[in-house]
């Protein structure tokens, strides 16, 4: 039997039927763990963010022996927050800033900024030993062991991003720290 024009069905766009269910998922609390996944997935991408940010202030305070030109900043380890590190490179007083992903910690010695994630304890050890007494400034991870010969060591609370200052370590590497940086390390903040 023919259809007539008054009897054709119409099928809605598929735009519109996607908008219909996911109005009735989110109406029916179907979507609240994602939603809540989403939410924690931009909490961390904002925290990632300001650990990028402090860590680029940090490299804005310190003076190499010899002026660099470009600043060479290496990921080790296994980084929590190092897609930010990644994704906002910056230049700061002048300098650009690389950052690259070493396969090798053995490649420290081509860095002028290790910034460290989690590292098997051995691995750690390796690498500062490497480091130690070589104008190359270490950052450590929130989160990770601060070990012995770290310069700077991140800490995290609620409210901010902080850091401890080693300074052995900065007086062993030849590396000036601007005193601004060793003052907003002593203001700790509210405790965590």
């Amino acid at each position: 039997m023919p259809s007539s024009p008054r009897h054709r069905q119409r099928c809605a766009p598929p735009v519109l039927l996607a908008v219909v269910l996911l109005a009735s998922l989110l109406a029916s609390g179907a979507l609240a763990p994602c939603a809540a996944w989403a939410q924690t997935g931009a909490a961390a991408d904002r925290r990632s963010a300001e650990v990028a940010q402090v860590l680029f202030g940090i490299v804005s305070y310190v003076r190499w022996p010899v002026a660099r030109q470009e600043v060479r900043v290496c990921m080790l380890g296994t980084p929590h927050y190092g897609a930010a590190i990644v994704d906002m490179p910056a230049s700061s007083l002048g300098q650009r800033i690389r950052v690259k992903i070493p396969a090798v910690a053995s490649a420290a010695s081509e860095c002028d900024v290790v910034y460290m994630g989690s590292l098997p304890e051995g691995e750690r050890e390796h690498l500062l030993a490497q480091i130690i007494g070589k104008p190359i400034l270490s950052v450590a991870e929130p989160g990770s062991s601060c070990a012995v010969g770290t310069m700077f060591c991140l800490r995290l609370n609620e409210a901010q991003i902080g850091f401890d200052v080693n300074l052995d370590a900065i007086a062993r590497s030849g590396l000036r720290v601007h005193p601004n940086a060793l003052q907003i390390a002593r203001r700790k903040g509210p405790p965590p």
